[in-house]
């Protein structure tokens, strides 16, 4: 039994499922089968249960797990600390990005990362923001960057960018033939929407109650994608920052209009996990998140949020925030 054994046991109550394991290590599944069982004559016990839908912990695995889970905490820290004192970063970062922001931050990120610092082992998930907070929660992600919106901002974000919020409509419509669009009007076009309780789907509930009137829900997707390609292809309306649908203005398949009366805004925030210590790596990545960041503010999107005390700018990992809630 080594760590490695440990490790494949881990992934295996993670997937849930054999065949996720082999497709993600790129083994074959009687392979894994002979580790499993390896490990069960090593405990003297049976580890999994097999189901229609793949494999869950015995009661045995179960009482087993905590334990595992530590040793592997541990060892991840040991590494990382091993890697710090060579002053060179090096090893995972494990970064979740908002869907909405992930084409202006994504590229310029792993060519940098690539070019100045090819030890960093960068790995992206992209989700929307509930997604993130929970993932940042458990330690799947190390370094999160996602939206919150007005004033919703929680002790530990690092406030990094604030823009407007737009009405989203197909190219040519009317309704973004202007400047602007008053919140009410927006609020009863035919609207695609996250699906509640989202974070960005309450503020606007909550904006819809202040102006005295509904909002009209016509469809909830968890996919800024089929979003965007609802809208533009005229089976409704969305509420989104101009810098989500980039590309599609710039193809003339979606217009946009800033919203006002009241104006919405929401703020870009970066986050980190409170399951582990920051490491080198990672604060290499954030403090490059932070120049992009810049970068992009000094050619006119997004606007650069103003400095604030945030646990998230130390090298410690923060105190424990509100508990995450899925927002846009």
């Amino acid at each position: 039994m080594d760590i490695k054994h440990l490790q494949l046991l881990s992934d295996i109550v993670e997937a849930g499922s054999l065949s996720k394991v082999c497709a993600a290590r790129g083994m074959a599944q009687s392979a894994l089968s002979k580790h499993i069982a390896s490990m069960e004559s090593e405990f003297g016990a049976k580890l999994f249960y097999r189901t229609g839908r793949g494999v869950v912990l015995t009661e045995f695995g179960q009482s087993i797990m905590p334990r595992v889970k530590s040793l592997l905490g541990e060892f991840e820290q040991l590494k990382n600390e091993v890697r710090d004192r060579a002053d060179v970063p090096s090893g995972p970062v494990r970064l979740a990005l908002q869907a909405s922001i992930t084409q202006q931050i994504v590229g310029p990120l792993f060519q940098r990362v690539r070019a100045d610092f090819p030890k960093i082992d960068l790995r992206l998930m992209e989700g929307f923001a509930g997604n993130i907070e929970e993932a940042l929660a458990s330690g799947r992600a190390d370094v999160g960057v996602f939206s919150r919106y007005g004033d919703r901002l929680h002790k530990t974000d690092e406030p990094l960018a604030t823009d407007e919020l737009y009405l989203i409509a197909p190219a040519g419509d009317p309704r973004v033939a202007g400047l602007s669009c008053r919140f009410a009007e927006a609020a009863a076009l035919p609207l695609v929407l996250p699906g509640a309780p989202d974070g960005f789907h309450m503020m606007l509930l909550d904006e819809a109650k202040k102006a005295g009137v509904p909002l009209n829900t016509q469809i909830e997707v968890d996919s800024l994608t089929a979003m965007r390609e609802i809208v533009a292809n005229h089976a409704a309306y969305t509420i989104l920052t101009r810098q989500a649908v980039d590309v599609d203005m710039r193809l003339g398949r979606i217009g946009v209009s800033r919203i006002v009366e009241p104006v919405l805004t929401r703020t870009l925030v970066l986050a980190i996990s409170t399951q582990r210590p920051l490491t080198h790596a990672s604060r290499t990545v954030i403090d490059l998140i932070r120049k992009l960041t810049r970068a992009a503010t000094a050619q006119g999107t997004p606007q650069a949020a103003p400095q604030a005390t945030s646990q998230a700018t130390t090298a410690s990992a923060p105190a424990k925030g509100k508990r995450p809630g899925k927002e846009t």
